[in-house]
């Protein structure tokens, strides 16, 4: 509690960066509030504070600083959005296409175990979510429009036979999600052309056999830079690291931690309030995952599905959603990287279905 309190509440200066640590270090002037001195209701502040306050120039002050960073890097320019692609006939959508407010229902408050049957649909729409991705893999190159990659994977999905799940869920006008740079999800596709060092994250989620396959994953476009490469790789490692600890009867929390061991490490942030979920022959349900350290001490139950889907940043976490109502980005201006994968639970781990 006390570190939490410091982190919202401690004015932090540098008036000279001299010292290593890439480029954060002493002298450091910390201001805290007068509450805070002696009457904090936490007994152990002050020793807390000068603990924080020895290790500040090592460790303390470089999440901090950063929380705080505002990026000059230009934020990605929108372009224009064509109007959404039709399906075939013959390709059966979910309900919430027909009958929007079914996009709710029992699996917003019931965990169902899956049957052999329905995990037998699941592994086969996840195997085509697969190859979608890797289909959008070898669409990114300087130049191309997200559009155009939008078009391409709607054809593909299509022609596997699956309706794209994105397309009208609540509105939204595309078959897939792709985000770029700064943002973080939900980004939606349209004539602004890839540039290079380009950040891409294409999020895939397919309608076959009456169920969902959910899937994503980040390149750089062209070359990039080490920071990218980094932040692109140790997302990488966070989905891989969750994936690990999950089993039958393990915490939900296990996928938290592992996550944040990997970004702390990196000094990435992990954006807590945009989840994973349930997900079977509906889009999103409980249980909802945590990517973030949480005290949630559920245990993971053998044949249930759900998506893990970190996302971690390199400034900020905090983030905004812009005026088209679905675009999410950091309020920093810093770029961001996500994976995910749907998962069966089995009783001696699990099994990835994407």
């Amino acid at each position: 509690n006390c570190h939490e309190y410091f982190l919202q509440h401690a004015h932090v200066s540098c008036s000279m960066l001299p010292a290593p640590l890439h480029g954060l270090g002493p002298p450091l002037t910390l201001t805290l509030p007068t509450t805070a001195r002696g009457h904090s209701p936490c007994s152990t502040w002050g020793q807390s504070a000068v603990k924080l306050a020895i290790v500040l120039p090592a460790l303390a002050v470089r999440p901090r600083l950063r929380h705080q960073a505002v990026f000059a890097r230009q934020p990605v320019e929108k372009g224009v959005v064509s109007p959404a692609q039709l399906v075939p006939p013959g390709i059966i959508a979910p309900p919430y296409v027909a009958e929007p407010e079914k996009v709710r229902g029992w699996w917003n408050s019931r965990v169902q175990r899956k049957s052999p049957e329905d995990v037998e649909c699941m592994r086969d729409a996840g195997s085509l979510a697969h190859a979608a991705l890797d289909l959008a893999e070898g669409l990114i190159r300087p130049g191309i429009t997200t559009e155009e990659m939008d078009k391409q994977l709607h054809e593909f999905m299509c022609d596997g036979g699956a309706y794209p799940s994105d397309l009208l869920y609540k509105g939204f006008p595309k078959s897939v999600m792709i985000s770029i740079n700064e943002v973080i999800c939900h980004g939606i596709p349209d004539s602004r052309p890839l540039q290079d060092g380009d950040l891409v994250n294409v999020d895939v989620t397919l309608y076959k056999n009456g169920f969902h396959a959910d899937t994503a994953r980040t390149w750089i476009c062209g070359k990039g830079d080490e920071t990218g490469d980094r932040l692109v790789s140790a997302t990488r490692d966070a989905l891989n690291a969750a994936i690990a600890v999950c089993r039958a009867g393990a915490p939900m929390k296990s996928i938290g931690q592992a996550v944040s061991e990997i970004a702390e490490r990196n000094n990435f942030g992990v954006v807590k309030s945009l989840v994973g979920h349930g997900i079977g022959e509906f889009f999103h349900g409980v249980p909802q995952v945590f990517h973030c350290r949480n005290s949630d001490n559920r245990k993971m139950e053998e044949g249930t599905t759900f998506t893990i889907e970190p996302v971690l940043t390199e400034g900020t976490a905090d983030w905004v959603t812009r005026s088209d109502g679905w675009t999410v980005a950091t309020s920093d201006g810093g770029r961001a990287a996500q994976f995910e994968h749907t998962l069966l639970i089995t009783e001696g781990g699990c099994e990835v279905l994407t």
